[in-house]
């Protein structure tokens, strides 16, 4: 679904971030959140890595924000138009980081940016405020710190039918059927849920199916 360089080079800084962060509250949500859940058991399944992702979205609690925003932007994170979103740009060809002023002297086929978007449960600037959050949990999934599965359902779920990119529904869908019927932990079920899921199994336009 996506440039295995984009993909492994997002992995990468995941787990960058992650081993600078310990000391704060937060976890892994979005696509590498649903790759962890059910890698394992998808790889047994099929003798492949399920999907993996191209963004990076952390939920932070929101007392760790500032010093979350300060180890990004060490790691090169520069945050862009989204009042969330942060960016790094990676020179293909030479494999380094670069600035946006040496982006813009390279052709577009040799950049890879690495998006990370960051949550919190309460509104603040830098972050985009999501109230679900202020119930959520964070697990210990591969010795990496991931949202629980219910919140993580959740999210999924919601974005399921507010994408206006059809990739992005498609890949929102995928994860879903994945924490479904792949992942070892046991999920409550929600309208929302039941929603997403009488979705996935009548719409018909979803190739997971």
């Amino acid at each position: 679904m996506y440039d295995i360089i984009e993909t492994n080079l997002s992995f990468d800084y995941m787990n960058k971030i992650i081993e600078k962060t310990k000391a704060l509250r937060l976890g892994l949500i979005g696509g590498w959140a649903a790759y962890l859940y059910v890698n394992l058991n998808y790889k047994r399944a099929f003798g492949t890595d399920y999907i993996k992702s191209r963004d990076i979205d952390f939920f932070v609690r929101s007392d760790d924000v500032y010093d979350f925003q300060k180890i990004i932007k060490k790691l090169g994170f520069e945050k862009i138009a989204y009042n969330f979103r942060y960016e790094l740009i990676y020179d293909r060809e030479n494999k380094i980081k670069i600035s946006r002023n040496q982006a813009k002297k390279k052709p577009i086929y040799d950049l890879v940016y690495v998006f990370l978007d960051l949550f919190s449960e309460s509104d603040i600037e830098g972050v985009w405020y999501l109230e679900l959050l202020k119930n959520s949990k964070i697990h210990s999934v591969n010795d990496k710190p991931v949202l629980d599965i219910d919140s993580l359902l959740e999210l999924k779920s919601f974005s399921l039918f507010e994408r206006e990119k059809l990739h992005k529904e498609n890949k929102d869908a995928a994860d879903i059927y994945a924490l479904l019927f792949y992942s070892d932990h046991e999920y409550r079920q929600t309208k929302l849920i039941n929603k997403a899921i009488k979705k996935l199994f009548q719409d018909g336009n979803y190739a997971i199916l």
